[in-house]
């Protein structure tokens, strides 16, 4: 009570904007978690290992709370989120067999792990809140058949109750009241794709309501402390602000208004019981950049920049594809599209693939058809054909245990497709040499190269080129050699065919968590 009435005389004492403080920016920083309910640590996955662990924000030291065997090295943690007494922490799992388990681990040292929910038909699962009892977690599952539901497990014995299903269309954001009866999120506003709004839904599914409805991007709903407000983003005044709505038994008690404005990409992660709010931010740049074999890569001036990756050259060398993000950019709702330039004129077109995300491309050797890594609108995941005329999009392999980038995979001479799902990446030459990575060594034929976290492989003539551990490589008869590309983002990148020239993408997107203090305390003021 004490505590309570401290914080209730600093808010009052308090004006101007939220401020907010850098608590974690170092390298591989996620914002795939959540705060403790005192703020003391964030739940994230560890850079190093995949582990699940804690973010202390006061020094930005981490503390696993799972400990992997070497032979799980292709298993690791994702989206996690606390209990409401900072006991637990609930988290997906991506397990042995190539889908996810719901897991729940206590934050004391030294606990064992529990599977809660392990299910491959629900291959994806992604806890987002807790009951105030402790009882129940609130999860999104994807299920195979590309339903996507807001579902209760119970936190004793893993039962589900699914609340609501929403086709192949899923919640970004879901937030437990914290008076238990409510379930904040986001959904398209139609019954087709476009903006998002913030709806209700009781958490014994008996009412619905819609508390944000505009035709901006509103997304990301996270509850006050006190449950008398929803927190969210939009871009409703041209940039990607905070903006908050209070809520009224379920209904909207007036206009949403702004909580700080200029946010940009930045991702809502979760309310402390003191009034702070965690988020996570995106910064940084990319742009396409051509390199000779070792020279200094000269960037490439396109119509977006900042915001260019993953280029491909033709096999003629007259044209290069590359994706553009577009839109917001904000966590989860960025989209990238294929650009095609003439190399000659300069001249750009966009492609109109009907794909939900793109990873990486790569010519057919006959120019028509490029293959795209990503997945579609329909959940599936792996490899398409997208014809360069048009953007016509066909299915090349669908991929179950797949995420959202894709599988690797590349053009055969003859123009078929080679897969190897089990590998992190694959590329087969113009005479049909075939490259493969394993997790400790690169193969082509009967070669063999040490090299470590291999995603990318590209031949360049005989020479074989590659991304291991972030950095270029060239794998040639005289051995394993390091090339010098300034700023490489360690991405896609292609050899031209002469195999005198590489496009590759620099610079660097990074993520970043904040604490903004405050960040309800300034609507109470206004009340």
């Amino acid at each position: 009570m004490f505590r309570r009435w401290i914080w209730v005389c600093a808010a009052l004492a308090w004006g101007g904007e939220p401020q907010a403080r850098l608590v974690w920016d170092a390298p591989g920083a996620n914002v795939l978690g959540a705060p403790s309910p005192d703020g003391d640590w964030i739940s994230c996955v560890d850079p190093a290992t995949g582990n699940l662990a804690l973010l202390e924000t006061a020094t930005a030291k981490l503390r696993r709370l799972t400990l992997k065997p070497p032979a799980a090295a292709k298993e690791f943690a994702y989206f996690s989120v606390p209990s409401r007494d900072g006991r637990q922490v609930a988290y997906a799992w991506f397990n042995d067999e190539g889908f996810y388990d719901l897991r729940v681990v206590e934050t004391r040292a030294g606990a064992a792990p529990r599977v809660l929910f392990r299910n491959a038909e629900a291959g994806f699962v992604q806890p987002a809140s807790w009951t105030p009892d402790g009882s129940f977690i609130l999860t999104l599952l994807f299920r195979k058949d590309n339903i996507s539901q807001i579902a209760l497990v119970n936190a004793a014995d893993g039962t589900v109750r699914v609340l609501k299903s929403l086709t192949w269309v899923y919640p970004k954001k879901m937030d437990i009241s914290p008076d238990g009866l409510w379930i904040a999120y986001d959904a398209f506003g139609g019954d087709r794709p476009g903006p998002r709004d913030i709806f209700l839904l009781a958490l014994d599914g008996s009412r619905a309501a819609t508390v944000v409805d505009h035709p901006a991007e509103d997304v990301f709903p996270v509850w006050s402390p006190d449950g008398k407000e929803i927190l969210f983003a939009s871009d409703r005044a041209g940039t990607m602000d905070a903006w908050a709505v209070r809520v009224d038994d379920g209904r909207p008690g007036g206009e949403p208004r702004l909580v700080k404005k200029g946010l940009h990409q930045f991702l809502p992660m979760g309310a402390t019981r003191a009034g702070a709010l965690v988020y996570g931010a995106r910064t940084g740049a990319t742009e396409v950049a051509i390199a000779s074999r070792e020279g200094v890569p000269e960037v490439l001036a396109t119509r977006t920049p900042g915001r260019n990756q993953s280029p491909a050259w033709s096999r003629d060398g007259r044209q290069l594809a590359y994706l553009s993000r577009r839109g917001a950019e904000n966590f989860g709702l960025a989209a990238r599209v294929i650009v095609l330039r003439d190399l000659e004129t300069g001249v750009e077109r966009d492609l109109p693939a009907r794909l939900a995300h793109i990873e990486s491309l790569r010519w057919s050797p006959d120019g028509e058809w490029l293959l795209a890594a990503g997945s579609d609108g329909k959940g599936r995941s792996g490899l398409f054909r997208v014809r360069v005329r048009d953007g016509l999009v066909k299915p090349e392999r669908v991929v179950e245990t797949a995420d959202y980038h894709g599988v690797p995979g590349d053009w055969n001479p003859d123009g078929s497709v080679s897969v190897d799902t089990g590998a992190s990446a694959v590329a087969i030459s113009r005479t049909g040499t075939r490259a493969r990575a394993l997790p400790d060594r690169v193969e082509a034929g009967d070669r063999n190269w040490p090299l470590k976290n291999t995603t990318w492989l590209e031949w360049a003539g005989e020479r074989l080129l590659a991304s291991g551990g972030g950095k270029p490589y060239e794998l040639a008869p005289a051995g394993l050699r390091e090339l010098a590309w300034k700023d490489y983002d360690g991405g896609p990148f292609s050899a031209h065919p002469d195999g005198k020239r590489v496009a590759f993408s620099v610079g660097r997107i990074r993520q970043q968590v904040w604490v903004m203090e405050h960040a309800f305390a300034s609507l109470d003021r206004g009340r």
